[in-house]
Formats: C-alpha cells, sequence, structure tokens
C-alpha cells in the first residue's frame, strides 16, 4: 500500500508498506523508481548501508531499527529512498510503525515549519526517536536482567534463569550489531551531504549519531554485565555441579560398608568375632551403621559434603 503522508513545498513523502506487485509498476511508471532500488529498499534481509547516485540523483538508506514484533529478531531493516528531492519510506507489519515517529517527533527535536523544512531534515528529525528507541530497549533488557539475578540467591534449579540469560544475549547481539551497522551509515550519510546541505541541517544528522553512539556504549555495557551474570550462573551451576558429585562419591564409598561387613559374616569362616553370638546379626548392623556413621563424620570434618 503507497501512502503519501506529506507534501510541503519542497518535497513529497511517500510510506509503502506490504508492497504488492501493483505498487511496485505503479513506483516505477508514475514515480520513476528503478526495480532495482525497490528490491534493496523491501528486502527483510538487506544489509545496513547508504548508496548514493548523483546522475540519477537518487540515495538509498537501509537502516536497522527495533522491531514491534520482536520475535525471532529484535532488529529489522527499514528502507528509505530519496529520488529527485521527494521520500520514499517502504515498511512490513513490524516496523510499519516508524511512519507515527517520523510524521511526530518528540518535542525535544527541534524540526522547522513545513513551509521551510528540507527532505534531509525532515527525515533526520524523524530518525532521531527510532535511533532513541534503541536506548529505551537496552534499559528494558538491563530491567530483564536485574530480575533474573535477583532470582539467583532463592532458586536451586537455574535453568530457565539460563535459558533466558541467553535469550538477553541474542538480543543483545541484534542490538549491537545494527547500532555499529548504523553508525557507519550515519558516517557514509555525512560524508556525501556535507558539501550539498547547510552546517545547520548537518546537525540534525549529528544529533542522530550522538544518539547512536549513546546506546552503542550502553549496549556494550549491558551486554558485558549480561556475560558477567550469564558466567556467574555458570559458575553456580558447576558449583553445584561438583557438590553433588563428591555427595555421590562419599555416600558410594559408605554404602560399600554393608556389603564388606555382610561379605565377611557370609563367608563359612570360624571364630569370626560374635559369630556365634545369639545376637549376632544385630551386633553385625551395629558395627555396619558404627563404622558408616565414622566414615561420614570423617568425609564431613575434611569439607567433602560442605559446598
Amino acid at each position: 500500500m503507497i501512502e503519501m503522508l506529506k507534501q510541503t513545498p519542497h518535497f513529497k513523502w511517500y510510506h509503502i508498506t506490504n508492497m504488492t506487485a501493483d505498487d511496485q509498476k505503479q513506483l516505477v511508471d508514475e514515480h520513476h523508481l528503478t526495480e532495482q532500488i525497490i528490491g534493496y529498499a523491501v528486502d527483510k534481509n538487506e544489509s545496513v548501508r547508504m548508496e548514493y547516485d548523483p546522475d540519477a540523483n537518487e540515495t538509498l538508506i537501509i537502516m536497522d531499527v527495533i522491531s514491534a514484533q520482536p520475535e525471532p529478531v529484535l532488529t529489522r531493516p527499514v528502507g528509505i529512498v530519496v529520488i529527485n528531492g521527494d521520500l520514499y519510506t517502504f515498511a512490513h507489519r513490524a516496523t510499519d510503525y516508524i511512519k507515527k515517529d517520523i510524521l511526530n517527533p518528540p518535542h525535544e527535536v527541534n524540526r522547522p515549519d513545513d513551509n521551510d523544512v528540507t527532505v534531509f531534515e525532515y527525515l533526520f528529525t524523524g530518525v532521531y526517536p527510532l535511533m532513541s528507541q534503541y536506548v529505551d530497549e537496552i534499559t528494558e533488557i538491563n530491567r530483564q536482567r536485574r530480575a533474573i539475578q535477583a532470582q539467583f540467591g532463592s532458586r536451586k534449579n537455574l535453568t530457565k534463569q539460563t535459558n533466558d540469560l541467553l535469550h538477553l544475549q541474542i538480543q543483545m547481539i541484534y542490538v549491537q550489531n545494527s547500532l555499529a551497522n548504523n553508525l557507519i551509515m550515519l558516517d557514509q550519510v555525512r560524508r556525501t551531504y556535507q558539501s550539498k546541505v547547510t552546517e545547520e541541517q548537518l546537525d540534525y544528522l549529528d544529533a542522530v549519531r550522538v544518539e547512536v553512539d549513546q546506546a552503542t556504549d550502553m549496549a556494550g555495557l549491558a551486554m558485558e554485565v549480561i556475560n558477567a551474570v550469564s558466567d556467574a550462573t555458570g559458575n553456580l551451576g558447576n558449583r553445584d555441579l561438583n557438590w553433588t558429585m563428591k555427595v555421590l562419591t562419599v555416600y558410594s564409598i559408605v554404602l560399600t560398608i554393608p556389603t564388606m561387613v555382610s561379605g565377611f559374616y557370609g563367608e563359612n569362616v570360624k571364630y569370626l568375632p560374635f559369630a556365634e553370638h545369639e545376637s549376632g546379626w544385630l551386633i553385625t548392623i551395629l558395627i555396619t551403621i558404627i563404622l558408616m556413621a565414622l566414615t561420614t563424620y570423617i568425609f564431613y570434618r575434611y569439607g567433602f559434603l560442605r559446598k
């Protein structure tokens, strides 16, 4: 579906969602976009980058944004095309929300009036809140990590917590990779446009870059903490496993004592102590219990039963 969401004296903005074959034909015939550029813009697996064709006066920007449907991946690419001064954005169901953020940026973003705003200014004042969402997502991941971490002391089985931490690590990998690629793409845009726009217009791009840079630092710190907590979880699991193996080893030794005692008294050997006594079987049980208790105490005394 093709929507014209904005028209100013300087440009028009078209937003394309879940493009059909008819939509593609209209973009090619009426808006003069090439099929190759459209293919790049709508590809759900396209890598983040920026391409500029001065002869066709055409710019392609692929950037990663936070997905509204975070499973199975947290970030998704969106396509942005600027051709002959008009703006085209391409989205899918998981990224269709971007039109709202671009149309109505937060109050701290000082967008020029519609009569004065250029397509460059309009685009990057709209991209700013999309990059700010990375900070919000990292903050949410940190909150989930703290909730998981708080459960370590009260739960013996940490399988669920370990799986949740692994899920957070995977999310952070997507976030870090997307932020790094977005940062490279923004630098490409600046190098391409620094001689074509004013310094005031470049300030809008620099504001976006600062936001991405800040989110990158936050993501790096969050990943380090998650990795440290994950390693600590692994150490706790290894400690519990080692203690379990020690306990099993101790009791495998302790449980050999009844076999040894009964083995001696089960042989037809004369003159064994208490073998002829009328309560001999009770005495052998008592001997067995005493030896087992003594062996267990010795192992406990030397720390084999302590975590």
